[in-house]
């Protein structure tokens, strides 16, 4: 039952929209077929809505005859109870499950993607601690019947492939992140002085940096060509300045003294002892370069594709970047399933938990973590950045912090806020819209883009 697009259902929409395929069925003539998807051997369970077993649990491989064994099987089942309706359901196991929905997709068949934590509290709710394949299925079976699916379809077209470029970029960057440690690492030991120096005059202890940008094109030339201090004690304030004009490397004399005086003043190991640093060190440094040309390689790729989409509409929101708009717009998928934006920040387990008895007030607790954490991550990531350069959103922020708030608290808030932002923005396909005078939208816009250049259908007429 459903009043001015509300539903009464326990379950909300979803529970009746489940509900109105069961009324007036006869429940034996109602199937079930869960699927355990694996790598290699897939396993499935056929049974009727009262868990009556109609073909016992069997294996099958995601191949055209695994396939045709698992139609033939439904077929079969179908057949057998004159089935009415039929309910498929899948844990999303890595990405070993897709190639499934994808097939039955095709067939024609809709298939429940189930999160792994809803079949672990069917077995849990069971008070069975053992995991064994039948005993998923049982769970999963279980899981179809209670209508505990959370996506029914997956990512297609463009969409999808900026879910995949986005992810990739995320891991490059991290992979880079532990690669850029070990080099500090390497040239804290070649020559400790590189990074900054410490100045002890005037009764203070202060940290003063050689180079402004430690990875800046400067500071990486010396690192690969002159990384020892007697290598730049050779060159001289002569040879430093035809370097820095040869090479275009803006050195200013600051830099150029700081440089020769930390190699005056370093204790560093002789070369032939280093020799082993050294040879590291241009390695790293080597990987550090093809990393940064993936990386930029990826993030031309997600900006070209994502002013293909609605998702561009996210670049009109001051603070979000190309790249986090891109993998926010990609994590947050299909939304034609969610008919409100509380069940996005619930996907993405940022909503917090509620405990309330007894006709108490309750209390919110932490956030739940129980839903997608790629969307989590990018939520938590762009609260932080609208938190730190969105004006329009300043006062949000400031409120939360006068409640005394902690940080990460107020930026997972902000997050939340833009989910909602997000939502309604590609929902009634609108740009975001900023209270600042000097606020234009295709400027926002092509301010963030780097390789491409964003033009209006206003002055594509012109």
């Amino acid at each position: 039952m459903e009043s001015h697009g509300k539903s009464s259902h326990i379950q909300g929409i979803k529970g009746t929209k489940f509900s109105q395929q069961l009324r007036g069925v006869n429940l034996e003539q109602v199937l079930i077929v869960a699927i355990d998807a694996a790598k290699l051997h897939q396993k499935a369970l056929i049974c009727n809505f009262f868990g009556d077993v109609i073909e016992r649990p069997f294996f099958f491989s995601v191949s055209e005859s695994g396939m045709k064994l698992l139609c033939q099987k439904i077929d079969l089942a179908v057949t057998t109870i004159q089935a009415q309706r039929i309910f498929l359901g899948v844990e999303a196991t890595g990405h070993y499950y897709e190639d499934v929905v994808r097939e039955m997709t095709k067939r024609g068949d809709l298939v429940q993607i189930f999160n792994p934590y809803s079949t672990f509290e069917e077995r849990a709710s069971a008070l069975n601690w053992c995991k064994t394949d039948d005993l998923d299925l049982v769970a999963i079976a279980h899981a179809i019947k209670n209508n505990n699916a959370t996506e029914t379809r997956l990512l297609e077209g463009i969409q999808r492939h900026l879910r995949v470029l986005t992810r990739a970029r995320r891991f490059e960057i991290r992979k880079r992140s532990i690669l850029r440690v070990e080099i500090r690492t390497l040239m804290d030991i070649i020559w400790r002085e590189f990074q900054c120096y410490a100045d002890h005059s005037q009764g203070k202890a202060r940290k003063i940096k050689v180079f402004s940008d430690f990875w800046g094109k400067a500071s990486l030339f010396f690192m690969e060509h002159y990384p020892h201090p007697s290598m730049i004690l050779k060159l001289g304030e002569m040879g430093l300045r035809e370097l820095s004009i040869r090479h275009n490397l803006k050195l200013r004399n600051t830099a150029i003294h700081k440089l020769l005086f930390v190699a005056e003043q370093s204790l560093s190991r002789n070369t032939e002892e280093l020799r082993p640093e050294l040879m590291l060190l241009k390695m790293k440094l080597h990987d550090l370069h093809a990393f940064d040309a993936k990386i930029d390689r990826l993030e031309q790729e997600i900006e070209g594709l994502l002013l293909q989409t609605d998702g561009r509409l996210l670049l009109t929101v001051p603070g979000l970047g190309v790249s986090t708009s891109a993998e926010l717009y990609a994590e947050m998928g299909n939304l034609s399933h969610f008919t409100h934006a509380g069940q996005l920040i619930k996907k993405a387990g940022t909503n917090p938990i509620i405990k309330q008895t007894g006709g108490s007030k309750g209390s919110y607790r932490h956030i739940s973590k129980q839903g997608n954490n790629h969307l989590r991550y990018v939520v938590f990531l762009a609260g932080r950045n609208l938190c730190l350069h969105n004006q329009d959103l300043k006062t949000f922020y400031e409120r939360l912090k006068s409640r005394g708030k902690h940080e990460r608290a107020i930026f997972l808030a902000m997050g939340n806020k833009m989910l909602k932002i997000a939502f309604a923005m590609l929902r009634d396909q609108v740009p975001f819209a900023s209270q600042s005078t000097k606020y234009q939208v295709t400027t926002e816009i092509n301010k963030k883009l780097k390789y491409n250049c964003f033009i209006t259908a206003s002055h594509q007429a012109a």
